[in-house]
């Protein structure tokens, strides 16, 4: 089993750093509700262990804003949890690896490692990676990138 994942982590790459963006528009165009989209829409941009970057684009926003939130250290007032929150109560996420491209679409996927309270064993499940990311950062858990992935946005 150890062998097994010295053999997935040669595949991927971890994540040091992440940061919040979001889109520059063309600010030489003249076309207001072009310049009003592109500079709403967050990105993630991914600091990888062997200094490269990896850019997903498309994330929505409130999940970009709690993840910018736990980034500058932002403690919530509200006691309600989210979603993300909630799921950090009741389970441990061990891993996210963002590792494939959804089938006929440029979207990308993460894989997700948890350990569920009163469960025993791992559970994975297949998530999108904003979300994953999101849970993986509440969780303090290692965020990597596959290799494949990069060589793919490289191209691009």
């Amino acid at each position: 089993m150890e062998k097994d994942s010295k053999e997935e982590h040669a595949n991927l790459l971890k994540v040091i750093r992440i940061d919040v963006l979001t889109a520059t528009p063309n600010i030489q165009s003249n076309d207001i509700d072009q310049l009003d989209f592109f500079s709403e829409i967050p990105l993630l941009n991914f600091e990888l262990e062997n200094g490269s970057n990896f850019l997903m684009s498309s994330i929505p926003r409130h999940i970009a804003i709690e993840i910018a939130k736990i980034l500058s250290n932002v403690r919530e007032i509200d006691s309600r949890l989210t979603i993300a929150d909630l799921v950090s109560e009741i389970c441990i996420v061990n891993k996210v690896v963002i590792d494939a491209i959804v089938p006929y679409s440029n979207a990308y996927q993460a894989s997700v490692e948890i350990k569920l309270e009163g469960v025993e064993g791992l559970l994975h499940f297949q998530m999108i990676p904003s979300h994953s990311v999101l849970l993986g950062l509440l969780n303090n858990a290692p965020i990597y990138i596959a290799k494949s992935l990069l060589s793919i946005q490289e191209e691009d």
